[in-house]
C-alpha cells in the first residue's frame, strides 16, 4: 500500500512539475525509451546493425552500375562539326520488286496432309424399286395441313407426330404403315406428296399401304447415308421442272439399272416438262393477275420466311 502511494506521488510530481519549455515524459514513456535503448545496444552487440549497413552499401553500388550501363547504351553519338549533309537525291531510289516489275519467285509448299474426302457408293435402282413407286388420284394442297392461318407450322411436343422425312413433330395429317406399324412409317402430308408423289388422304384409306422405308425407296438423309449415298437436300422444284411427279420418281426412274428404260423415262419426263411449260404460258396469257398472285404466294414460302405476327 505504501509503495502504491509513493508511485502515485511520483507520477503526480512528474506530470505537474515543469522546468523548461521541453515536454515532461511520463513514467510509461520513460520506461519505453529505456527499453528501446536497451534493444539497440543488444542489436549492436549481435552485429546486426553492421550487417544491415553492408547490405545497403552493396545495393546502392549495384543500382549505380545499372544506371551507368543504361545511360551508356542510350547515349547517342553526336555529329562532328566538319560533317556535311548527305545529298539523298543522288542515291538510288529504294523500290520493291513488284514496282520494279520483277516476277515473284514461285514457292510451292506441298501439302502432305491426308485430308479426308467423302466417298459415296454408286446409286442404282432395280426394277423392283421402280414398281414400288407410289401414285395418286388427286392433288394435295401444300402448306395447309398442320399450319395456322398465318402460314406458320404448328409444333406440339405432346400431340404432335414426328415425320420420318423432315424430322418435325407437328400437328396435321400423317401416314401409318400397315406393314411395320413403326415410327419410320409416319410421314406428314407435305413430305409424302413432294418426296414420293402420294396423297396422304388416299393413303389413310388404303388398308394395305406400305411406307417408303419398307418399299426400299426412302430418300431421307438418314436412309441415304446408310446406303452410302449423298443426301439430296431440297430438290422438289428441280424434280417437278424436269417432268417427274416427285423426288422419288426423279431419282429412281433416272438411275435405274436398265439403261434403255431409264432413257425412255427421261424422254417421257422431258415431254411432261414441255407440256407443263406450255400450260404455264397459257395460264399467264389467260389470267396474268391470278398468275402474279400465285407467284407472290410462292415467294412467301417457306413458312419460316414469313413475317410472324
Amino acid at each position: 500500500m505504501l509503495e502504491e502511494t509513493t508511485n502515485n506521488a511520483n507520477i503526480i510530481t512528474t506530470t505537474t512539475t515543469t522546468t523548461t519549455n521541453e515536454p515532461t515524459l511520463t513514467q510509461y514513456e520513460a520506461e519505453r525509451n529505456a527499453r528501446i535503448q536497451k534493444n539497440i545496444e543488444r542489436m549492436k552487440s549481435f552485429g546486426i546493425d553492421d550487417a544491415r549497413k553492408k547490405v545497403m552499401t552493396m545495393e546502392s553500388k549495384h543500382k549505380n552500375n545499372a544506371t551507368t550501363s543504361l545511360l551508356s547504351k542510350k547515349r547517342v553519338k553526336k555529329r562532328s562539326e566538319n560533317a556535311t549533309q548527305m545529298d539523298r537525291s543522288k542515291q538510288p531510289r529504294r523500290t520493291s520488286s513488284r514496282v520494279r516489275g520483277e516476277k515473284a519467285p514461285d514457292v510451292f509448299v506441298p501439302d502432305e496432309r491426308n485430308l479426308w474426302e467423302p466417298t459415296y457408293n454408286e446409286e442404282i435402282y432395280t426394277q423392283r424399286q421402280v414398281s414400288n413407286l407410289g401414285d395418286r388420284k388427286s392433288e394435295w394442297q401444300l402448306f395447309v395441313s398442320g399450319y395456322d392461318q398465318q402460314g406458320r407450322r404448328l409444333y406440339d411436343n405432346n400431340r404432335g407426330v414426328c415425320c420420318h422425312q423432315c424430322r418435325q413433330k407437328t400437328l396435321g395429317t400423317h401416314t401409318t404403315c400397315r406393314k411395320c406399324n413403326m415410327m419410320r412409317g409416319k410421314f406428314c402430308g407435305d413430305c409424302i406428296f413432294m418426296r414420293y408423289g402420294e396423297n396422304v388422304l388416299e393413303i389413310n384409306e388404303n388398308p394395305e399401304w406400305e411406307c417408303p422405308v419398307c418399299r426400299d425407296i426412302c430418300n431421307c438423309s438418314f436412309c441415304r447415308t446408310k446406303k452410302g449415298w449423298m443426301p439430296t437436300g431440297n430438290m422438289y422444284r428441280a424434280a417437278i421442272a424436269s417432268g417427274y411427279k416427285s423426288v422419288a420418281h426423279y431419282l429412281v426412274l433416272s438411275r435405274q439399272d436398265d439403261e434403255e428404260k431409264a432413257k425412255l423415262c427421261e424422254e417421257e419426263a422431258e415431254r411432261v416438262a414441255e407440256r407443263l411449260q406450255r400450260e404455264e404460258k397459257r395460264r399467264i396469257q389467260e389470267n396474268p393477275e391470278l398468275y402474279a398472285k400465285e407467284q407472290e404466294e410462292r415467294r412467301n414460302r417457306p413458312h419460316w420466311l414469313k413475317n410472324k405476327k
